[in-house]
C-alpha cells in the first residue's frame, strides 16, 4: 500500500500555480514597471511559500496528534472569531478580518480546520451516535457556533460554509429527511421571491394529494384525475389565470383528503393538512424575511441571481453581467494567456478573489474551464477514496469534513461567477488571491494526507 498519496498532492500544487498565473494575468499591465513584489501576485507568490510549508512539514506529524489536538485547536479558533468581532477590521462590509501591516488574516478559515477536527473527534468517540439525540445536538452545536459567530461578522457566505460540514453526518447514518426538509423551505423562499407566493400554493397542495394518494387503493383512476387535474392546472397558468389554478389545486387536495377518510387513514390528513399549513405559511412570510431581515447588499445579491433583468446593469448587475461576459468571450480555446482584453482593461470587479475563473474562461477557453473543473472533481473523489479506506474513524470523519467544504467553495463560486449562484464572496480553493485562505485550505488538505500516510505506515509496522 502507497506510503503517500502524490496524485492528491500533485493536483494541489497544479491548483496553486494556476492560481498564481492568473493572479498575474488578473493585474498584468504591459507597460507598467511595477516590482513583482509589489504586485498581487508577488505577495501570492509570498503566501504560496508558506502554503508548500504546511502542506510538507505537515506530513511529519503522526495523525494521533491530530486527534488529541482536535479541541484545543477548536477552542482557539472560537477565541479568535470572538476575538475578531472585538479588535477585527471590517473589510468590504464584513468585521471578520486581523489587519497585520499588509497582512490581512481571516480567522474564519482556520476555524473551518478547527471545527471539522472537533467535530471528527466528537464523532470518533466509541459511544457517540448520531441517531441519539443528545449527541446529535452536541454534533450540531460544534458546527453551529463557528457558523454564528462568523454570520455575526457580517460575512454570510462563510457561515453557509460551515453548514456543508454537517456532510459529515449525514455521511454517518443522520436521517436524510433534514436536508429534504431544508431543501423544501429554501426551494420555497426562491419561489416566493422569484414568482409569486400563491404559485406556491398550488405546488403544496398538489404535493400533499399526491402524497395522500400514494397509500389509498384504486391507484390507477387516481393516477388519471392527479393527470388531468395537473394538466389542466397548467393549461390555465400558460393563460395567466392563477385563480382557476389554485381552485383546482383545492378542489384535488380535498378529493385525496375525502378518499384517505373514506380509508380512515385521518390521522395522515391532518398531519399533511398542517405540514402544508406550515410551508405555505413560511413560503407568506418569504417577502418581509427578506425585507427586513437581510442586509441592503444581500438583498442585491439574491434579486441579482433571481430577477437580473429588473437590476441596474451599471449597478447590481454589474460584476455578474461583465463575468459572464468575459467567460463568453474566450469560446472553446480562450485568447490566449495575458491576452484577455476584459482581464487587462479590469472590467470584472474582484477578478483576481471571487471572480478569478472568469479569466480562466476568457484567456483559456472551455477547455481551460473544464480542465480546471476536471482537476478539483478528482481531487474531491481522491478525499472521499481517503475517508471510505480509512479505518480510522477520526480520519473518515476528518475527510467528508474536508470534502463537504472544498465542494461548496467550488460549485458557489464557479456558480457565481457564471450567474448560476447568488454572489456570496467565497473564494475558488488554492486559486482565488488571498493568504488567509490559501494557507486554509493547504492544512485541510495538508493534515488529510498526513493522516492518510501516517495511518498506512503504522498498518504496514504492525
Amino acid at each position: 500500500m502507497k506510503k503517500f498519496d502524490w496524485i492528491s498532492f500533485a493536483i494541489v500544487i497544479s491548483l496553486i500555480i494556476i492560481g498564481l498565473m492568473m493572479i498575474y494575468a488578473a493585474g498584468y499591465q504591459p507597460d507598467a514597471q511595477i516590482p513583482f513584489f509589489s504586485t498581487q501576485a508577488g505577495k501570492q507568490s509570498i503566501f504560496i511559500v508558506g502554503a508548500l510549508v504546511i502542506l510538507t512539514g505537515s506530513q511529519l506529524i503522526d495523525w494521533k496528534f491530530w486527534s488529541g489536538f482536535a479541541y484545543p485547536f477548536y477552542a482557539f479558533t472560537i477565541f479568535l472569531l470572538l476575538l475578531v468581532l472585538i479588535l477585527g477590521a471590517t473589510i468590504k462590509g464584513s468585521t471578520s478580518w486581523f489587519q497585520l501591516g499588509w497582512f490581512s488574516f481571516q480567522p474564519s478559515e482556520l476555524a473551518k480546520v478547527g471545527t471539522i477536527m472537533a467535530l471528527a473527534s466528537f464523532l470518533s468517540h466509541h459511544r457517540t451516535r448520531v441517531s441519539d439525540t443528545r449527541d446529535l445536538m452536541v454534533a450540531s452545536g460544534i458546527i453551529l457556533l463557528p457558523a454564528l459567530l462568523v454570520l455575526l461578522q457580517g460575512d454570510a457566505g462563510s457561515a453557509l460554509v460551515f453548514l456543508s460540514i454537517f456532510l459529515v453526518l449525514f455521511r454517518e447514518g443522520l436521517a436524510i429527511w433534514i436536508p429534504v426538509l431544508l431543501f423544501i423551505f429554501a426551494l420555497l423562499f426562491v419561489l416566493a421571491l422569484k414568482y409569486d407566493v400563491f404559485v406556491v400554493l398550488p405546488l403544496l397542495l398538489f404535493a400533499g394529494g399526491i402524497f395522500l394518494l400514494t397509500s389509498v387503493k384504486r391507484k390507477q383512476m387516481h393516477m388519471l384525475v392527479s393527470l388531468g387535474m395537473f394538466m389542466l392546472a397548467i393549461a390555465f397558468s400558460f393563460l395567466d389565470r392563477l385563480d382557476i389554478v389554485i381552485g383546482l389545486s383545492v378542489v384535488y387536495m380535498l378529493y385525496a383528503a375525502i378518499e384517505n377518510f373514506i380509508t380512515k387513514q385521518i390521522r395522515q390528513v391532518v398531519l399533511l393538512s398542517v405540514g402544508v399549513t406550515i410551508l405555505f405559511g413560511f413560503a407568506y412570510t418569504s417577502s418581509y424575511l427578506f425585507t427586513n431581515v437581510l442586509e441592503r447588499h444581500q438583498q442585491d445579491r439574491i434579486n441579482v441571481w433571481l430577477n437580473p433583468e429588473d437590476c441596474d446593469p451599471r449597478g447590481s448587475l454589474y460584476n455578474i453581467l461583465q463575468s459572464k461576459i468575459a467567460i463568453g468571450s474566450g469560446g472553446f480555446t480562450g485568447k490566449g494567456y495575458l491576452q484577455g482584453t476584459m482581464t487587462k482593461l479590469n472590467y470584472v470587479p474582484e477578478q483576481s478573489t471571487d471572480f478569478i475563473y472568469s479569466i480562466i474562461g476568457e484567456e483559456h477557453g472551455f477547455i481551460g474551464s473544464i480542465a480546471v473543473i476536471v482537476l478539483f472533481l478528482i481531487l474531491m473523489l481522491r478525499v472521499i477514496d481517503i475517508g471510505e479506506r480509512a479505518r480510522i474513524p477520526f480520519i473518515r470523519h476528518y475527510a467528508f469534513g474536508v470534502v463537504g467544504v472544498l465542494f461548496t467553495h467550488f460549485i458557489v463560486n464557479i456558480g457565481m461567477t457564471m450567474g448560476l449562484m447568488p454572489v456570496i464572496g467565497i473564494p475558488l480553493p488554492f486559486i482565488s488571491s488571498g493568504g488567509s485562505s490559501l494557507l486554509g485550505f493547504s492544512m485541510l488538505i495538508g493534515i488529510l494526507l498526513s493522516m492518510d500516510s501516517s495511518w498506512v505506515r503504522s498498518r504496514r509496522v504492525m
